[in-house]
């Protein structure tokens, strides 16, 4: 084998030859002057040479993809050109620290990338200050309570069993570790935010910061009304639109930018690359207390960033996150964002039509919740995503508001961004109504998360999936 004559040949110190035969055995790829273009081209032509293992299950899942009904709430696609700039030379950079302080050579050009990324993300958003480094949205909610928070201050978030996120200080989060956390809730029969009940909260609780967004929240956010609630108490206001991202750039849902003293959001829910983003609005650079004193906000945020939270960004996913808000901020996105919502409530109405209880009766953005429960005895959340699954419809088990109960959810999220970024309408809402109706009326259900098909009925479903789904390509 090589390694064995390697291995004798580095004992006999002859290096020169071991490596003229590694040059004889594998060859060194000579690019005379084809560029960046031929540098990049036929990537998965070279995937499929090096590893066909990962290269079919990366076929694999593009099949899955492309013949399901994507009913997610947290999913969408991104673009070919998002996909290209993922697949680039960028992901081989290494450079800490912001543009005016990196810590390593060579960034002329990863500088020029990143305040491109920042100033479209601005502009997609409308915001003074944009840092487009974090990893995550939920990395980007750790640097933002990083930059204003002091271990051991008070954060009053939306309780992760009512439908916040585990990032804003759920159970075993990192956030409920460092910081003392306190819940607001949603209403018990209208499951729908009362601001007054949340101030009366944040005059007991005292929190320096409180935090506006939700996983599982299908009406509009008043974001005016949640930073008339935060500058009677004297706190700080992050908004975290991970979900509503898009409709926000459109217009379709208010913005937080100019009310919340933070906004932060991840890039993928939106259609962009996987990713994090941090904006302010007028008050980006209002004074923080921090432990190096007195600073702007948005220094603050960067300080946080490195070395306070990350180390090295990923400039393939800045790249791509550049392209995506170029992408944001056309016509055609903002009308596809449009489209979703409308989607949304149509299917609602279908839904409600088929018997199902649709949370608060509708929906104002892309998402829909249903408690599942009330549509058949012995039903829950995990028994309806499976079973919907195996016909090829999918969508997120979630436990809702009042219902939630330790590893079983016992509800039903909802989305229609990819459904409509692929070019489906409401006659398409009308038949996933039907279809998701037709597999949980067909299902004999045998234990808490046991059920058999009807597997005539099944394969039929799965056949009307896929039929339909061919008609609409993947964009």
């Amino acid at each position: 084998m090589l390694l064995d004559r390697y291995k004798n040949q580095t004992r006999q110190k002859s290096s020169k030859k071991i490596y003229e035969l590694i040059d004889r055995q594998y060859g060194i790829p000579k690019y005379f002057g084809t560029g960046a273009d031929g540098y990049h081209s036929k990537l998965f032509e070279n995937l499929n040479i090096e590893d066909r293992h990962i290269a079919e299950l990366i076929k694999k899942e593009y099949e899955r993809f492309s013949n399901c009904l994507q009913l997610t709430a947290a999913q969408n696609i991104c673009s070919k050109a998002v996909l290209g700039a993922l697949g680039s030379v960028l992901q081989n950079k290494t450079a800490e620290g912001s543009i005016e302080n990196r810590l390593h050579g060579g960034c002329s050009v990863v500088n020029e990338l990143e305040a491109l990324a920042a100033e479209r993300a601005k502009q997609a958003f409308g915001a003074q200050y944009a840092n487009v480094q974090p990893h995550s949205g939920s990395i980007a909610n750790l640097i933002v309570f990083k930059a204003i928070l002091q271990p051991g201050d008070r954060i009053l978030s939306l309780d992760f069993t009512q439908g916040g996120h585990t990032s804003h200080g759920g159970s075993d989060s990192l956030a409920e570790s460092v910081y003392e956390v306190h819940h607001y809730v949603v209403e018990p029969t209208t499951y729908l935010f009362d601001y007054d009940k949340i101030y009366e909260k944040a005059k007991e609780v005292k929190p320096k910061l409180i935090i506006c967004g939700a996983s599982v929240y299908p009406r509009k956010i008043d974001f005016a009304k949640f930073r008339t609630i935060v500058d009677r108490v004297g706190a700080f206001l992050l908004a975290d639109i991970s979900h509503i991202a898009g409709l926000v750039i459109a217009g379709v849902h208010s913005s937080p930018i100019d009310f919340a003293h933070i906004t932060t959001t991840s890039t993928y829910k939106s259609g962009g690359p996987r990713g994090g983003l941090i904006l302010s609005g007028k008050e980006y650079q209002i004074p923080v207390e921090t432990c190096s004193g007195k600073l702007p906000l948005f220094e603050a945020v960067e300080r946080a960033v490195f070395p306070g939270v990350q180390g090295t960004p990923y400039f393939n996913n800045i790249a791509a996150k550049a392209v995506f808000f170029k992408e944001a901020v056309s016509e055609k996105y903002n009308l596809l964002q449009f489209k979703i919502v409308e989607n949304a409530k149509k299917l609602s109405k279908e839904l409600i039509e088929q018997g199902f209880d649709v949370l608060t009766g509708g929906t104002d953005n892309h998402m829909l919740l249903l408690k599942i429960n009330n549509f058949r005895d012995n039903l829950n959340g995990i028994i309806a995503r499976k079973a919907l699954e195996n016909c090829g419809i999918i969508i997120d088990s979630f436990s809702l508001p009042y219902q939630y109960q330790q590893n079983t959810a016992m509800g039903l999220r909802l989305g229609t961004q990819i459904v409509s970024k692929r070019g489906m309408g409401f006659e398409q809402m009308e038949i996933g109504a039907e279809l998701i109706a037709k597999v949980l009326r067909q299902l004999r259900i045998t234990g808490a998360e046991k059920f058999e098909h009807d597997q005539t009925a099944a394969e039929k479903i799965r056949q009307t999936v896929k039929d339909l789904c061919s008609r609409f390509a993947l964009c």
